[in-house]
């Protein structure tokens, strides 16, 4: 059997790195490449809505508005009770002006009755102004002659003004109202004569007559008289 020579053993060495720096310190591990973490995208930054400035506009629009609209309402009360003042104002007035006219009036036919004014005649027991009281509702003044019942003549019959020479008579037939007014006069029976001018001027006449007051709307007339000039 033939002899295995042994293995001669390796010569040990000792290992001399030059290094791969410039100032030969020495031999520095190259650092492994690590990878590039991914940029991540920018975060949107959302800003919140400001409630309390909306909520603060809408509520000054809302006031805003509503201070108009009281603005506008008291406008307009001022003048609806300025236009009642001065409604109430003329009122008074024409109150006073007809109170005033009635008590000269009544003055005027008290001094008749006092000096015996015999220029017309009613159909009661005596002579005297119709004024005094006529329970009959009827009478005779200046040539012309009414009825109105349970209501008295207020001075005279108001004479109708004409220039024509025409004769004969026209029947007026009235409604007077409750404060003695004339509210109503048309052309009524007996009537002769045609004249449209004289017709009117009596109708006329009859409107600005005055009664007394009563109650309610009461009917009569007044008959004119006329004769040739």
């Amino acid at each position: 059997m033939p002899t295995i020579a042994p293995k001669p053993p390796e010569e040990e060495g000792i290992m001399v790195s030059f290094g791969d720096n410039a100032d030969g310190s020495g031999m520095n591990e190259m650092p492994a490449n690590e990878p590039t973490p991914p940029i991540a995208p920018p975060v949107a930054v959302v800003k919140p809505v400001n409630q309390d400035f909306v909520t603060q506009s809408d509520n000054s629009l809302v006031i805003a508005e509503q201070k108009k609209k009281d603005k506008d309402r008291k406008e307009k009360e001022a003048i609806e009770n300025q236009l009642i003042e001065t409604a109430n104002r003329a009122a008074v007035a024409a109150a006073d002006k007809k109170r005033k006219e009635q008590a000269a009036i009544d003055k005027a036919n008290a001094m008749n009755g006092m000096f015996g004014n015999n220029n017309s005649t009613g159909s009661g027991t005596g002579s005297g102004d119709t004024q005094q009281g006529n329970p009959a509702g009827k009478g005779s003044s200046g040539g012309n002659s009414w009825s109105l019942n349970g209501r008295s003549l207020t001075g005279r019959l108001v004479s109708p003004s004409y220039d024509r020479d025409v004769e004969g008579k026209i029947t007026v037939n009235i409604r007077v109202d409750e404060n003695g007014n004339v509210v109503s006069a048309t052309i009524g029976s007996p009537t002769t004569i045609s004249d449209a001018a004289t017709r009117n001027a009596a109708t006329s006449a009859a409107r600005n007559t005055r009664f007394t007051a009563g109650k309610g709307i009461s009917s009569g007339s007044i008959t004119y008289n006329f004769n040739l000039k």
